[in-house]
C-alpha cells in the first residue's frame, strides 16, 4: 500500500467531513427551534485571539453572527451583509454601510444609511456622529445584532420563567408542537431583554410578523412579510419618542403618527388601494399591496397572516416605523424605502455617475425594480401611496 496516497485520501476525507459540519452549522435550519447548537457560536475552551467574555467564535457577536449571514444575497441566502448590495431582505443590508455616495451638490454618507452595528471582523464600526440611540439611550458603540435579536431565542423569559422550550422559528408563524412554544419573529428580544447591554430592559415585547416561506429572505409584493402588531412598539425599547407622535408630543414638533393605535383613516385605506404611481389610481384593493409601504394588520396571531397576500389594508390596519424605514439598511438616508431627499424618484441617489458608485447599485437600491420604467418619470415619493397630496 502507497503509504503517501492513503494518509492523503484521509486527509480528504477528514476535510470534507469539516466543511460538512461547518456548512451544517451555518444551514437555514440552524435558528430552528430558537436557537442552534451551542458551537455554532461558541468554543469550548478559548476564543480564537485569546478568550473573550463568551467565548465567541470571533472578536464580537456581530462578527459572530456575520460569519453565516455575510455573503451573497438572494432571496434563499440569509445574508444580510453582501459586499454588493444584493442581500435584498426585508430588512435591508448593511452592505450599505460602507457606502458613501456624492454627486454634484450633494452627499449621502455611508453611517445615514441603517444601524450602525459593530462587527470588527468585517470592518463594521459605531455610528460617528452619535453616541446614542437617536430618541434614545441605547449606547452606539455597543450596537451589534444581538442587541434586537437574542441568540438564545428566548420568550417571555423563556423555562426560567416557568414557560414551555422554544421548539420552532417563530418567523414563518409556524404552529408550535405540544409542549412547547413559538418563538419569536425572526428571534427578536422580548420585554425584559438587555439588548447585550448590562442594565438595560426592553418594555415592549416582540412584534408579531410573519414572513414568506417562498422567499425566505426575500421581498416582492407578492412575497414579504406581513407585518401583525407591535412594531413600532418594540422599536420604542431604544427610540423611546418614535410613539410621541400628533397625539403625544410636547411642545411644537411633529412625529409621524405610528403604532398600534394609529389606525389608517378610511381616506388614506381608498388611497392605498387604489394608487398604483403618480396620476394613476386605477388600483383595486386585492391586488394593492406594495412593498415599499407595507403596514400592520393588527392580529397578535401570526398564523392569522399571510406573507403571499396582496392584499391592501383595512379599517384595522396601521402605519408603523418600517413602513418607510429598513431595520438593518438601505441605499438611502435614514434607511428609508425610498430616497427621501429626491422630488422625483427617477432621480434618487445613488445614481449612475454618482461617486462611490460601484457594481449593481442602483438596480440594487429598489430592489431591482426600475423606477422610471414600472412607474413612469414623473413618479413622486412613496408618501403618495397613503396621502393624495405628497407634501
Amino acid at each position: 500500500m502507497n503509504l503517501s496516497k492513503c494518509l492523503t485520501g484521509v486527509l480528504t476525507l477528514v476535510s470534507a467531513v469539516v466543511l460538512l459540519c461547518a456548512t451544517a452549522v451555518c444551514a437555514e435550519g440552524f435558528h430552528d427551534g430558537g436557537v442552534g447548537s451551542c458551537t455554532g457560536c461558541h468554543v469550548e475552551h478559548e476564543a480564537p485571539g485569546g478568550a473573550t467574555q463568551w467565548l465567541l467564535r470571533g472578536g464580537d457577536a456581530s462578527s459572530v453572527c456575520l460569519s453565516c449571514h455575510a455573503g451573497p444575497g438572494g432571496g434563499s441566502s440569509p445574508s444580510v451583509y453582501s459586499f454588493d448590495g444584493s442581500a435584498r431582505t426585508p430588512g435591508g443590508d448593511f452592505y450599505w454601510l460602507t457606502k458613501t455616495f456624492t454627486w454634484t451638490g450633494g452627499a449621502s454618507p455611508a453611517e445615514t444609511h441603517g444601524h450602525n452595528v459593530v462587527a470588527r471582523d468585517f470592518n463594521l464600526l459605531q455610528d460617528p456622529l452619535r453616541s446614542h440611540s437617536p430618541g434614545g439611550t441605547y449606547p452606539s458603540a455597543q450596537l451589534s445584532c444581538v442587541s434586537c435579536h437574542d441568540p438564545h431565542g428566548k420568550v417571555l423569559g423563556g423555562t426560567a420563567a416557568g414557560r414551555g422550550p422554544v421548539s420552532v422559528s417563530g418567523s414563518y408563524g409556524e404552529p408550535a408542537p405540544p409542549n412547547s412554544i413559538r418563538g419569536n419573529y425572526r428571534l427578536l428580544g422580548d420585554s425584559n431583554y438587555d439588548g447585550g447591554v448590562a442594565g438595560y430592559s426592553f418594555a415592549y415585547n416582540a412584534p408579531i410578523a410573519r414572513q414568506s416561506s417562498l422567499i425566505p429572505f426575500g421581498e416582492s409584493d407578492a412575497s414579504h412579510v406581513d407585518y401583525g402588531s407591535g412594531m413600532s412598539e418594540w422599536c420604542a425599547n431604544c427610540h423611546f419618542d418614535v410613539l410621541k407622535n400628533e397625539h403625544g408630543s410636547s411642545g411644537s414638533e411633529f412625529r409621524h403618527p405610528a403604532g398600534n393605535v394609529e389606525q389608517l383613516p378610511d381616506n388614506y385605506i381608498t388611497q392605498y388601494e387604489q394608487y398604483v404611481s403618480t396620476g394613476n389610481l386605477s388600483g383595486t384593493a386585492a391586488t394593492s399591496y406594495l412593498q415599499f409601504v407595507p403596514f400592520e394588520r393588527n392580529s397578535s396571531d401570526p398564523q392569522n397572516l399571510n406573507p403571499v397576500s396582496s392584499q391592501g389594508p383595512n379599517a384595522t390596519s396601521n402605519v408603523m416605523c418600517l413602513t418607510c424605514h429598513r431595520a438593518h439598511g438601505s441605499a438611502f438616508r435614514v434607511a428609508g424605502r425610498w430616497d427621501p431627499d429626491a422630488a422625483l424618484l427617477v432621480d434618487s441617489h445613488p445614481a449612475s455617475g454618482d461617486g462611490g458608485v460601484t457594481g449593481n447599485d442602483v438596480a440594487n437600491s429598489y430592489y431591482g425594480r426600475s423606477i422610471g420604467t414600472e412607474f413612469g418619470g414623473n413618479q413622486k415619493q412613496f408618501c403618495e401611496k397613503c396621502h393624495d397630496d405628497n407634501p
